[in-house]
């Protein structure tokens, strides 16, 4: 699907949601790196994400790209922090 047949104002939903996520995840990481709620932010985004090329396939990356433009953030490359572990 291209992009640009898709319902403008899904796509600002989207970018919106995308520019909450990032914010927020900056936020997190510039309080505590490697704390859970930093963990749990990038994981929100990730998501987000994910589902983005799920539904928009080659068109996802134009909504990530307008979010990093708009915040002037950059993208976590998804990974987890170096000090976040969990023993279960």
């Amino acid at each position: 699907m291209l992009l640009a047949m898709q319902n403008a104002e899904t796509i600002h939903r989207l970018v919106e949601q995308g520019e909450f996520l990032l914010k927020c995840f900056h936020e997190e990481r510039g309080k505590d790196p490697a704390g859970i709620e930093t963990e749990f932010a990038l994981g929100e985004l990730m998501g987000w994400r994910s589902t983005l090329h799920t539904l928009y396939r080659d068109g996802a990356e134009d909504i990530v790209n307008r979010v990093v433009a708009r915040t002037r953030l950059t993208i976590p490359d998804g990974q987890v922090p170096c000090g976040a572990t969990h023993i279960f």
